[in-house]
């Protein structure tokens, strides 16, 4: 067993005007043409400095990256705020941009990356099209996986792309609490594995909450957290959560070799 790096991240939306873009000007097959935004360079920045602090944590550890769902936007609300609407360049898009993750964060013989699968109408079937081309470990005959379980260092880590809302003010927390104690007692209902980390993605709110539980005098821990995005606020998000604040980024949980779960970092922009 070895120290193991969790890298996650969910909602890169790749081919949205308002998510992380390449760093260069893009054409494609139909002549579309897209020029970063002053926004998306801030969004790449954030980017580089997640890779850069992914990069100095990995020492000495395996890394395992998972995209946790919403690979590419596709045109989901018909707004036509992408590039393109062409999936598969929205797809090369992506592969681009992870291919440029690895490589910045010193990607190694024995990594693995994963993928989950998102929204239908933003993605359709594509993250399986991407898993492939990412060389992602598959799911079967698939490259992609419904539900992600993973047994890191003999812990269990779950991903899947939809899970509760974060919760705001006071309430923040409690949806994500409660969906983890659906799952304990349903575990214990159905004689099988109690998950040790949830990790869930599609609201765009970094959160972490912890919930307690006990075997006889034996206390336990099941680490659930919601993960930011890598795409700014959408004209449909504008209208349905006006108010709410965006975070741009991504997470790491470290998995040592004996089995004990770091509290998760987040590496977030705020963009308000």
């Amino acid at each position: 067993m070895k120290d193991t790096l969790l890298v996650v991240l969910s909602d890169l939306h790749s081919g949205s005007n308002y998510a992380l873009f390449l760093d260069r000007a893009w054409k494609g097959l139909n002549e579309n043409t897209h020029t970063p935004t002053s926004n998306q360079q801030k969004i790449r920045a954030q980017f580089l400095k997640y890779a850069a602090e992914v990069k100095a944590a990995r020492k000495n550890k395996a890394v395992k990256i998972i995209i946790n769902g919403d690979a590419i936007d596709g045109d989901h609300h018909n707004s036509g705020d992408v590039c393109t609407l062409n999936e598969l360049e929205q797809a090369d898009i992506h592969i681009e941009l992870m291919s440029e993750f690895q490589k910045l964060i010193g990607w190694q013989r024995g990594d693995e990356i994963y993928y989950t699968r998102g929204t239908q109408t933003h993605t359709h079937n594509m993250e399986d099209y991407i898993g492939r081309e990412m060389n992602a470990v598959p799911a079967g005959d698939f490259y992609c996986h419904e539900l992600l379980k993973l047994k890191v260092n003999g812990k269990s880590a779950w991903f899947v792309h939809h899970g509760p809302g974060a919760g705001a003010g006071a309430n923040e927390g409690n949806s994500l609490r409660n969906w983890l104690k659906v799952i304990y007692y349903d575990a214990l209902k159905d004689k099988s594995e109690i998950p040790d980390i949830v990790i869930t993605g599609h609201v765009h709110t970094p959160t972490y909450t912890p919930f307690g539980w006990r075997n006889g005098l034996e206390f336990h821990l099941m680490h659930g957290i919601i993960l930011p995005s890598w795409q700014l606020k959408t004209r449909y998000a504008h209208m349905v959560a006006p108010v709410s604040k965006n975070k741009i980024g991504g997470v790491m949980v470290e998995v040592k070799a004996d089995g004990t779960i770091t509290i998760p970092v987040f590496s977030c922009m705020d963009t308000q």
